[in-house]
């Protein structure tokens, strides 16, 4: 009796976030490339369920946050003789010394990692001589719609303001040393002194509250969208995107961004793509770039926007035989 494929562990929207739109993405296009695979979301499906399915495969793909899960869903698939690759959504060595030391652990008993960034990629193959560097983009594969009434609300902020900025945060989030991670309380404060619109994208609609507990007004050229909207679409009614964090990951918003010719402004807290203007990250750097944007071509690595979804696809049909 053939076994069966590989085993997906993840989450698909919601929440909408940068990793469940790439999961999301990944299964439309093995979905579209005739590639059967099994998934399970993570934080749909009981605990049972989930570890009925793991027996059934040999080789299991998992995308999962925290450390201490990763690391423990590696020992255990290694301990049971399967074979356990991760997506590393992050940048290697972000966390505390305790959490990194189970990465690094996890680096090294796994039998594939994938990384999404260089500097990531450099510390991980230190760990592991498999790890994989894949990007994380993968471009929309079903025709995706805003509500009326955020075209109706993006349009009118057009016709007042010649220039769009966009920014996304998939929650209210801070760093290990207590920032916040998004920097959407200093976009606010920086935009209530341009002339230029800001749209600030809140898929789980924390935000709004955070924003009034800190005491941030919001002037009229900006827009906090609450709720599930797609991003992409968001981007192509933008010229800008702000992609100012704390730490970050691969970003799939950067690499969207850039596949769509729009400028990008970004910390420079990772590596990031060729095409990308880089800021540190200090407020007044920060207005700088952004009350001194010139209108340019946007030039972009090829290889930087390497179809993520191709990639792994390829790993999977090499593996899994």
């Amino acid at each position: 009796m053939q076994r069966p494929g590989i085993l997906i562990l993840a989450t698909i929207p919601p929440p909408i976030g940068g990793v469940t739109i790439h999961i999301q993405r990944l299964l439309q296009f093995l979905d579209n490339n005739g590639y059967g695979y099994t998934f399970v979301d993570v934080r749909r499906t009981p605990k049972k369920e989930i570890l009925a399915q793991i027996n059934k495969h040999r080789f299991i793909h998992f995308h999962i946050y925290h450390p201490a899960v990763r690391f423990l869903l590696v020992l255990l698939g290694t301990i049971f003789g399967k074979k356990m690759l991760f997506t590393f959504h992050g940048n290697v060595g972000r966390h505390t010394w305790a959490l990194n030391l189970l990465d690094q652990f996890s680096f090294r008993l796994s039998y594939l990692p994938v990384v999404l960034n260089r500097k990531s990629l450099e510390q991980g193959l230190r760990w592991n001589s498999r790890t994989q560097l894949i990007s994380a983009f993968i471009p929309p594969q079903v025709t995706e719609t805003l509500t009326t009434d955020v075209q109706a609300a993006i349009t009118g902020l057009r016709q007042r303001y010649d220039r769009i900025y966009a920014t996304n945060a998939s929650t209210v989030s801070f760093d290990k040393e207590g920032r916040e991670t998004y920097q959407i309380s200093l976009l606010v404060k920086i935009f209530n002194e341009v002339q230029a619109g800001l749209l600030i994208v809140d898929p789980t609609g924390r935000y709004a509250s955070y924003l009034e507990q800190q005491g941030c007004r919001m002037n009229e050229n900006i827009l906090l969208i609450s709720g599930p909207q797609s991003f992409f679409e968001i981007l192509k009614l933008s010229d800008v995107l702000l992609r100012i964090t704390t730490t970050d990951g691969d970003a799939l918003s950067v690499k969207e961004a850039l596949f769509l010719n729009k400028q990008v402004i970004a910390t420079d807290v990772v590596d990031r793509p060729v095409g990308t203007q880089l800021v540190p990250l200090n407020e007044a750097a920060i207005r700088s770039a952004i009350s001194k944007l010139e209108e340019r071509q946007v030039i972009a690595d090829v290889a930087e926007q390497s179809h993520g979804g191709v990639a792994m696809l390829g790993i999977y049909r090499k593996i899994v035989a």
